[in-house]
Order: C-alpha cells, then sequence, then structure tokens
C-alpha cells in the first residue's frame, strides 16, 4: 500500500479500531502469537509495512506507532509507558540542528494506535480503540520545550559526555537505554569513553496528557506559558523562577493582598499556599496545582511550610500502590530502563519546591522555589533498598499488630524512623483489613497479633510510599 497524505493513513488506521487481536492476526495472515510487541507489529501489518531501520518516516508521510495505556483505579486513562520514537547516532546528533534533525525527519508526523492494556482479558481479545494524528510542529508550545530538551541532550554529546545522558535532565523528550540489553555501548565524537545507546523517547507523563486531554477527554488548557515565543531564549524552568521572582522574601499577607486572593477567616499558617502559587503562575486552582506543562513534564510542585526554628512537620505523598502489582515488579527492564513505579516516577519526575516559612510572631513569607530531581545515587540506592525491603515483607507475610488500648492496627512495614529516604504509609480515607474500597489484597497471609475479630488475613489498609520530611528539609537548606 502506498500513502500520498497523512490523512490517508489517518483514514486507513481507523479503520482498524476495535477489531480484536486474535481476528487481525487471522486477517492479516501473522504468525505473531505470544510476541511482547504484537500490537506494533500488527499495526505496521495493517499498513502492508515490513520491519526495517530506515532513517525515515514509515510511510514516507508518517511514523506508525502502536501504544499501550491503562486504567487506573479511579478510572481515569494514565499512558503505560514512554514513547520510544528512535535510536540516538551519536555520531549525526552531533553536527546536526534541530530543524534539520533525524528526530524531526521521522517523527515529526506519528500516526498514534493507542490500545488499553488489561491483564483481566486475554491478550488475543486486546483492541486498538483509538487512533490519532500526532504532529510534532503543530503545538508552537510544546515545540520549543522538546526543542530545548533534544538542544540539552545535543550539548552532552558535543561535549563528550554522552555516558552522563539520563531521562532525568529533560522535560517532554527524553534519552532512555535501547538495545539488546542494558550494556549495549557506542561510540560518541568527543570522547574514547563508550556510552549507553539510547534513544529518544517521549516520556510517560507527557503520553498521559495526550491522552487525557486530546484523546480521550476534552480539557481547557491550564498553561503556565501563555505566549510561545516566550520560550524562544528560556527554558520552562526559567519562565517558572521569572514568575516568583517579585513576591520572593515576601510577606504572605501583602503577596495575597496584591494578587486580589480572598481573605480567610481561619488562622492556620499556610492555608493560602496553594493559592498562591497558582496565582503567581496564572492557573486556576484552589487546592492543588495543576499545569499544563507540570503534567506533561512530570513536575510535581509541592509548597513545603516551615516554621521558625526551620522544622516542615509533613512528610510528602507518592501515588498508592497495590500490594500485588508492587511484588510483581522489577526495579530495571532488560535495556536498563525502570521498571518498576518507583523506579519510573523518580527517573522521570522532577520537584518543584515551593518554601514558606513562618518567623516566632507567626507571620508567613514567601522563602524561595526551587526545582529538584532526586539524584541517582539515592534513587539507586537507599530507596532501591526500601523498594526491596517492602516487597520482602509484603512476600513474607506482613506483621500486623493491633494494640487493645489504641484501638489501632500497627505495621513492620518500613517507617520514616528508619531513615531511607522514603517510608510506607496508608493511603486511604479509612483504615481497613476486610475487602473494601479503602483496602487492598495482599500476596502472602499477613501474621497477626492480637488480630480483632471479623479482620481478614488477606487484606490490609492502601498504601504508598512517602518522601520523609527530612530528606525534604535537606533539599532546600538552602532556601532556609
Amino acid at each position: 500500500m502506498k500513502f500520498k497524505t497523512k490523512e490517508a493513513v489517518h483514514k486507513r488506521a481507523q479503520q482498524i479500531e476495535n477489531i480484536k487481536q486474535k481476528d487481525l492476526i487471522k486477517q492479516l495472515h501473522l504468525h505473531i502469537k505470544g510476541n511482547k510487541n504484537a500490537m506494533g507489529d500488527i499495526f505496521e501489518a495493517w499498513f502492508g509495512k515490513l520491519k526495517d531501520s530506515s532513517s525515515k518516516p514509515d510511510l514516507g508521510v508518517a511514523e506508525l506507532k502502536a501504544t499501550p495505556f491503562k486504567r487506573l483505579k479511579n478510572n481515569s486513562i494514565s499512558a503505560k509507558e514512554r514513547l520510544v520514537l528512535n535510536i540516538i547516532n551519536y555520531d549525526k546528533i552531533d553536527t546536526e540542528t534541530f530543524a534539520d534533525s533525524h528526530l524531526l525527519q521521522k517523527n515529526k508526523v506519528l500516526e498514534l494506535a493507542f490500545y488499553e492494556y488489561n491483564n483481566n482479558i486475554p491478550k488475543d481479545d486486546w483492541y486498538f480503540a483509538k487512533c490519532v494524528t500526532y504532529e510534532m510542529l503543530k503545538d508552537k508550545k510544546d515545540i520549543k520545550i522538546i526543542q530545548k530538551d533534544w538542544e540539552t541532550i545535543q550539548s552532552y554529546v558535543k561535549n563528550g559526555h554522552a555516558e552522563d545522558i539520563n531521562e532525568g535532565l529533560t522535560n517532554y523528550l527524553a534519552a532512555c537505554t535501547k538495545g539488546k540489553n542494558k550494556h549495549s555501548l557506542r561510540s560518541q565524537p568527543h570522547s574514547d569513553v563508550m556510552a549507553k545507546q539510547r534513544a529518544f523517547s517521549f516520556k510517560g507523563s507527557f503520553m498521559t496528557t495526550l491522552l487525557r486531554n486530546y484523546i480521550f477527554g476534552n480539557q481547557h488548557s491550564n498553561a503556565i506559558i501563555k505566549d510561545a515565543d516566550e520560550l524562544n531564549n528560556k527554558t520552562l524552568e526559567e519562565a517558572v523562577y521569572d514568575r516568583f521572582k517579585p513576591y520572593i522574601g515576601r510577606k504572605v499577607e501583602d503577596i495575597i493582598d496584591e494578587l486580589n486572593i480572598p481573605v480567610k477567616k481561619t488562622s492556620t499558617i499556610g492555608k493560602y499556599n496553594v493559592m498562591i502559587v497558582n496565582k503567581i503562575l496564572g492557573i486556576r486552582g484552589k487546592r492543588t496545582i495543576n499545569a499544563d506543562e507540570f503534567e506533561k513534564a512530570s513536575i510535581v510542585p509541592k509548597t513545603i511550610q516551615f516554621n521558625y526554628q526551620n522544622n516542615n512537620k509533613e512528610s510528602m505523598s507518592l501515588p498508592p500502590f497495590k500490594f500485588k502489582d508492587l511484588v510483581k515488579e522489577n526495579w530495571e527492564d532488560e535495556d536498563g530502563n525502570p521498571a518498576a513505579t518507583l523506579n519510573t516516577y523518580f527517573t522521570e519526575s522532577k520537584f518543584l519546591f515551593v518554601v514558606f516559612k513562618s518567623d516566632q510572631d507567626g507571620t508567613n513569607y514567601l522563602q524561595g522555589v526551587k526545582f529538584f530531581k532526586v539524584p541517582a545515587k539515592d534513587k539507586n540506592g537507599i530507596i532501591k533498598q526500601a523498594w526491596q525491603q517492602t516487597i520482602n515483607t509484603l512476600n513474607e507475610g506482613v506483621q500486623l499488630t493491633y494494640d487493645t488500648n489504641r484501638r489501632r492496627v500497627s505495621n513492620n512495614l518500613i517507617s520514616s524512623k528508619d531513615r531511607m529516604i522514603i517510608h510506607v504509609r496508608p493511603h486511604a480515607s479509612h483504615s481497613s483489613y476486610v475487602d473494601n474500597a479503602d483496602s487492598n489484597p495482599l500476596p502472602a497471609p499477613a501474621h497477626w497479633i492480637n488480630k480483632p475479630e471479623g479482620f481478614s488475613d488477606n487484606f490490609m489498609t492502601t498504601q504508598s510510599f512517602w518522601i520523609n520530611n527530612e530528606y525534604i528539609k535537606e533539599a532546600v537548606k538552602d532556601l532556609l
């Protein structure tokens, strides 16, 4: 089949929607059952496309990509993984400009076929739910950030440090490891040090935002950057810093007056913090900070409140996990890319800490802002140990102890007192040790001490990892 336009490709792609994998295999006379890349192979076969490593788009006018999504517990849609684009040739990227780059030539028009990754149904019943044409140059703000990401990756090659490239360096476009295995290496032009083979990819957070906003939803923009030209000579991070700069060191009461934030009756310190951040950034929201750019780049904004003694009480919660899913995870995949949810989170995410501090009189100040990335040595060291210890405890059977005096249950999962950067705490509305919405099943029966009547050995309150407050304090100590 030959396609002269991207519209013709899209029209053909739409015809594959809602047909089960087993029926497509039969219709296309394929022999790929059990292949982990089956859906991708099927999508290419639908267009009569043979596998190759061409530097040009698959069909001349569009590159074909099949990519999975998943439904979360609250039924929202999330990308299951990053979208891998093309292998990075260190010798070629060294002399390219973004405008004539291999990345843009091959991927500026993508025909994306989304399918649901659902372990509750047989894989041969999976199907493509939605096909869309994504044009990289169409969104003027996104392409400026993607270009800055590409230039960041290129700068490491030009400076002879391709071996130091990692996914945490960039916002939307990342450089993931890609090869026969995590030991696949290739040469670089300005150093004799061999570097891991890598491919350009869109981060999972970027793909999730595309899914939620433009494919399975119709959400309105909540962007910090209103004019793409602002990014001509500055990064997203610099644009964010510029917005906060006029307010750093000022009293909260003066800031809320200037920004016309309604005064609250409560005297709780920190009650205005989130609203102040949203007003400064020019985005909507009263209780949460949700900017389009943050969601796409997996930037996690967090207000941190300190008292005059430099104490911050609150640890920071991460997304909840299911016990049975957690114990099945591997920290990395065969390419050396993060596979465990926690590893992926810390690899792709960076934090925007907005620090407030009150004085002895109770007057609160906006102290400063800081982008922070958890260092790889922490992620692959103590955090990985804490993750593995949690898995081991769950597989061995978590120990649950009921205190008859306090009428509460304690466990032997990692606590903040263990000082392992993260700890495990409940992430549910109510404590529960029966089968309901606030619990999830354990991989091994719990070992009870003083088990109350009616409580189960097989269910426990839903938990999540939390970042220790002391670790957060250390990260922002230069602002205090």
